[in-house]
């Protein structure tokens, strides 16, 4: 049952990782817009600060359907799980019990309960059980051992555990089962034994210590095997958790615990680092912001996304010198770099007719390249994001001009969806302005406001561009069998934040 719950924070951990990638994604396509408010918000590294990037939080809600699913699995387990056998030697009187079956079984009631700091209490109360099985028995009667065989039945209600579970923080940054605690009481516990003739009715006169010696190997043998089936299986599935998540070109998420795992109310809540990295190299020059933590108690799960895990992405791209890229393969851009079109085109030979009779029927190529680490920020309501590029036009290889585009996109909360486990997006450019531009060629003649005619009528494209990559989605990975449902994302100041429900298949 611990490993249940444990599978379900560690899907949810997965699940994070998915949607983070999936908003970078969409950050790659839009990184041609910027604002210049957002870099002051920006904090130094030298701001000391305890702020995970990320921060998981499984509610109480969905605390319960993780007991509620736990609580099929140990039925499960229960019973797939041999009943060892077991041997007494009280002297004068010696028995073994073996052939140990389950006949009957009613699940307990669990509830969870969360222990500060970091610990998770399991309960339950009722339920019953049935078992049967062989029993040898010799009895010393006066100076002779009389041997009596037979089978035995043995039932059990009212079947109390109580199960504490406390989550560390792993040499690995991943959830670790530290420590199991154990207690379970088998409530009325009834001991017969059968087809043993005279001598198995005077072992039957010895049923109470029988009983009770039973009763206390069975309860001790229920805590051992949670105990091992905690921190064997438990850690194992928790250890595959990748909290290193390859991106591209050297650049990986590094999602590692901050901390132990904590309470939070009634919630359980895991910080996340939420860093990208260039060639495993931590090195992002300011800190995670503080997450605004709404409530989220009609939802099972909640992931809240800081403007730290998206700007350390832009970050380490602009400085790995990832966000190149040239302007020359879609149609429309074609369009527009020619340097001959007809009279109700608009092309860029009709804008600079310098360009036209130096490089007839020719089709230019923008190289654009980010000046400066664009900056993403979350505002009420929207996602605004900030761009300074570097922009120069060639011709046959020669550049002609270059020039500098500070813009800014939003995209509005409304306009994130998520449908069949894909989130997807729509953006809208507010403004690109043209800067210093310069001339490689001399008789071109004064470009400024061609340039920027030409920025302005590439503006459609961009959107264009951006918004089919937008629809496009990112898939949030399945894990395990756990399915997110139900999502709400909502945009926060300086948080986009993720509600959602989740089914698991896996039982």
């Amino acid at each position: 049952m611990n490993a249940a719950l444990l599978m379900m924070f560690g899907a949810f951990f997965v699940t994070l990782q998915g949607i983070a990638t999936a908003n970078r994604a969409g950050i790659r396509a839009k990184r041609n817009a910027n604002e210049d408010t957002i870099v002051p918000n920006i904090r130094a590294r030298r701001d000391v600060t305890t702020n995970p990037g990320t921060l998981l939080r499984l509610t109480k809600k969905g605390l319960d359907y993780g007991t509620e699913i736990g609580s099929k699995l140990l039925e499960t387990f229960v019973r797939e799980t041999a009943i060892q056998d077991y041997d007494s030697d009280e002297g004068d009187f010696k028995y073994n019990i073996k052939n140990l079956k389950l006949t009957q079984f009613s699940m307990p009631v669990l509830t969870n309960e969360l222990v500060s700091p970091s610990s998770l209490e399991l309960k339950s109360n009722g339920g019953s059980a049935a078992i049967r099985g062989d029993c040898q028995a010799k009895k010393k009667i006066l100076f002779f051992w009389v041997d009596v065989g037979g089978w035995f039945e043995a039932s059990i209600s009212n079947v109390g555990l109580g199960i504490q579970m406390q989550l560390a923080n792993s040499a690995l940054g991943k959830p670790q089962i530290s420590n199991i605690g154990c207690r379970a009481d088998t409530g009325n516990f009834n001991f017969k034994i059968h087809d043993a003739g005279i001598v198995g009715w005077f072992v039957n006169l010895f049923h109470g210590m029988i009983e009770g010696t039973l009763k206390d190997k069975i309860q001790g043998q229920v805590c051992e095997q949670i105990k091992q089936f905690g921190n064997e299986r438990g850690n194992s599935f928790l250890s595959d958790i990748t909290t290193d998540v390859p991106l591209f070109d050297g650049l990986k998420l590094d999602y590692r615990l901050t901390g132990a795992p904590n309470v939070h109310g009634l919630s359980l809540d895991l910080p996340l680092k939420g860093e990208t990295t260039i060639v495993g190299k931590s090195d992002t020059p300011f800190s995670p912001n503080t997450l605004q933590l709404p409530p989220t108690d009609t939802k099972m799960a909640a992931i809240f996304l800081s403007e730290y895990v998206i700007n350390s992405f832009l970050y380490q791209a602009h400085i790995a010198g990832l966000s190149h890229f040239q302007l020359d393969r879609s149609r429309e851009a074609v369009e527009i770099l020619r340097s001959n079109c007809d009279q109700m085109d608009i092309c860029i030979g009709r804008l600079i007719p310098a360009l036209e009779a130096k490089y007839p029927n020719t089709t230019g190529i923008v190289h654009i390249k980010t000046s400066s680490a664009p900056a993403i920020q979350f505002k009420p309501g929207q996602v605004n994001l900030i761009a300074d590029v570097a922009a120069e036009l060639t011709f046959a290889n020669t550049t002609i001009f270059s020039f500098n585009v500070h813009g800014d996109f939003d995209v509005k909360s409304k306009e994130i969806t998520s449908a069949d486990s894909i989130l997807r997006a729509k953006a809208t450019i507010n403004d690109l302005k043209v800067t210093n531009v310069q001339t490689t060629i001399s008789d071109l003649g004064p470009v400024g406001d061609a340039v920027t005619l030409l920025v302005q009528a590439g503006k459609p494209i961009a959107e264009e561009l951006l918004n089919d990559f937008g629809q496009k989605g990112f898939p949030l990975p399945p894990w395990n069998g756990v399915q997110l449902k139900n999502i709400d994302i909502s945009v926060l100041s300086r948080t986009l934040a993720i509600a959602c429900d989740i089914s698991y298949t896996g039982v």
